[in-house]
């Protein structure tokens, strides 16, 4: 399951960061999902005289609880929602990479601990055998099970609402900027990124109809071709987009420090912004370009 989702992950972030493979933008985030697959892809639990041993990939995440501190064990089955990796739940700390199959340890002072397992019959049968005893002991108390229900939608709940937040977030992000101009300068309303300019900052506006490549994405919003927030373009340097990629034309306004390029998917929305700035600033206006 972490081997999925961090290859989803990679994925994403490889065709949806702008500019070539090796851009730092990629970089860092590539070699921290590498990381994280080889530090939690796999887990492996050793059962012996003394105690249960586990540890995540190769081994720098590692526990070990000894067996004179287990007083009961059985096998369960944690809820999807509860997810994978190392994750605090209702019934204690719960270790798993994949599945939903898991075995529940008592511990002193009531404590749980959950190790996931995709063999937890046998992992329950080594623990007796270890134990010595010839069965398991008495099933791990289910008397508070009531209160974990409640908590366990709770965490759905709370899981929905956050993925309905990113949804909002992303959906917000591909929405068309809103631009307003006046003899004093313009503004660009976005979620993050919106900003004010004032037209003393502003020393050119053009319509173009290319937009020059993108180098870098430095703090910004990049998804299915729509730009927003800060990036570096080749011939231009570090300015502000707001734009979605293929639609031309582009308005390009110069400021004293950067620029800013904005554009709509409709054309002739992107040329009546043009014309409004002509309008507003005539000294400041260029002939489009080639």
């Amino acid at each position: 399951m972490i081997l999925g989702v961090v290859a989803v992950m990679a994925a994403f972030i490889f065709y949806s960061l702008t500019g070539p493979p090796a851009t730092p933008s990629r970089v860092p985030v590539l070699v921290i999902l590498a990381l994280v697959a080889s530090l939690f892809a796999t887990l492996t639990v050793e059962v012996d005289r003394e105690a249960v041993r586990l540890h995540f990939g190769v081994g720098l995440v590692r526990k070990s609880i000894p067996l004179a501190h287990v007083s009961a064990w059985q096998a369960v089955r944690n809820p999807w929602y509860w997810g994978w990796g190392i994750r605090l739940t209702p019934c204690g700390v719960l270790w798993n990479v994949s599945g939903l199959e898991a075995v529940e340890l008592a511990l002193p002072g009531g404590r749980r601990f959950r190790l996931g397992t995709d063999e937890p019959e046998a992992l329950v049968s080594a623990i007796t055998h270890s134990k010595g005893l010839a069965s398991p002991a008495p099933p791990v108390d289910e008397k508070p099970f009531v209160k974990r229900r409640a908590a366990g939608w709770v965490g759905v709940a709370v899981l929905l609402a956050g993925v309905a937040l990113v949804a909002w977030i992303l959906w917000s992000q591909i929405q068309p900027p809103g631009v307003s101009v006046n003899a004093g300068g313009f503004e660009v309303d976005t979620l993050f990124y919106g900003e004010s300019f004032a037209v003393e900052d502003v020393t050119a506006v053009s319509l173009e109809t290319r937009l020059p490549r993108v180098l870098a994405r430095t703090n910004g919003f990049a998804g299915a071709g729509t730009l927003r927030g800060h990036f570096r373009l080749e011939g231009l340097g570090q300015g502000r987009l707001f734009v979605d990629a293929g639609f031309a034309p582009y308005v390009l306004v110069h400021l004293r420090d950067g620029f800013v390029i904005v554009n709509f998917r409709e054309p002739e929305r992107t040329r009546a912004l043009y014309e409004e700035m002509a309008r507003a600033w005539p000294d400041r206006v260029a002939a489009p370009g080639p």
